[in-house]
């Protein structure tokens, strides 16, 4: 073990997720007790895991480990550290949505390059497709495979891709307001997300402001709302466009179909446990079993898609 200079790419610590003061302070206490346990993962001297301990140990003069990682390319350790990081349990839902979407931005770059060098170890053969096809199957083949790791849908995956691409345009324009929303100080669904990436700077740093100066633990869209919408004009009586009255309208139950659908649900839980009760699986033929784990496999990310939407809205 040993004490040397390591290189921080920015990018790369981003996308570790910082730990709260007690956690700092409880980790710095371990490794001052007991010295640094877990090497710090490199890629030519520069950190892609274990940036706090790295931090800690310089700053004790404690001595470390580390371990040298192998990628062809930059997109190769940004997606290697998206993977890593979600194995961790302690990452909220938005930093969640945008790991998953960066790995996917970058293995698709990845799939791509291991292709044409002729080192894909996968099963995706793109040598006799045309450009346009072979983007496509990437795409496809890189989402497909991040949404098994990930309990998710392939659709899923892209729709959380186009959440990191709208984070990091806004990351541009106002970098402090990124990790208030992947932290969960801010409390903001994922297509406002998008409206907020189209946003000017100079709004970008109202909002963050405006979070600055809350007392709460978090604040939601809603209070910023003005903001992002901008100022709507409000007619006149002579200006409201004429049209059909309420009273002629059909009577509309916007709570109708997700109601329906709530009041399913126990159903499918009930012949789920019925199945799981009397069922001797010893004795089920193997394709009867392979064709159950492959439906309920279909419910879990339809179900998965489904709770996405719920909780972005």
């Amino acid at each position: 073990m040993e004490l040397k200079r390591l290189k921080i790419d920015e990018e790369f610590r981003h996308l570790i997720r910082p730990l709260r003061h007690r956690e700092f302070l409880q980790l710095e206490q371990n490794i001052i007790n007991d010295g640094c346990r877990d090497p710090i993962v490199v890629w030519h001297n520069t950190i892609v895991d274990g940036h706090n301990r790295y931090e800690i140990c310089m700053r004790h003069s404690i001595p470390f480990d580390t371990k040298d990682m192998e990628f062809e390319c930059r997109e190769a350790a940004v997606a290697w550290i998206c993977a890593n990081q979600l194995g961790r349990r302690n990452i909220t839902e938005e930093t969640r949505k945008f790991l998953i979407g960066m790995q996917y931005e970058n293995e698709k770059v990845v799939t791509r390059i291991r292709n044409k060098i002729g080192r894909n170890q996968h099963t995706l053969d793109i040598s006799t497709m045309d450009e346009e096809d072979a983007d496509k199957a990437c795409r496809h083949w890189t989402a497909q495979r991040i949404a098994e790791d990930n309990n998710v849908s392939a659709a899923t995956v892209q729709k959380y891709a186009i959440f990191t691409r709208a984070l990091e345009e806004i990351g541009k324009k106002e970098p402090k307001l990124v990790p208030k929303i992947l932290s969960g100080q801010y409390k903001i669904a994922h297509k406002h997300v998008l409206e907020m990436a189209e946003l000017n700077p100079q709004d970008l740093r109202r909002i963050n402001r405006k979070i600055d100066r809350n007392p709460a633990e978090f604040m939601h869209y809603k209070a910023t709302r003005p903001v992002v919408q901008g100022n709507k004009s409000v007619h006149s009586e002579g200006d409201i466009p004429t049209g059909p009255s309420v009273k002629d309208m059909p009577e509309y139950d916007p709570d109708a179909e997700i109601s329906s659908l709530t009041l399913t649900i126990p159903s499918w839980k009930s012949s789920i446990e019925r199945a799981k009760n009397t069922a001797d699986l010893t004795i089920v033929s193997p394709r009867a079993k392979g064709d159950l784990a492959q439906a309920l496999r279909e419910l879990r990310n339809t179900i998965a898609d489904m709770l996405s939407e719920v909780e972005d809205t």
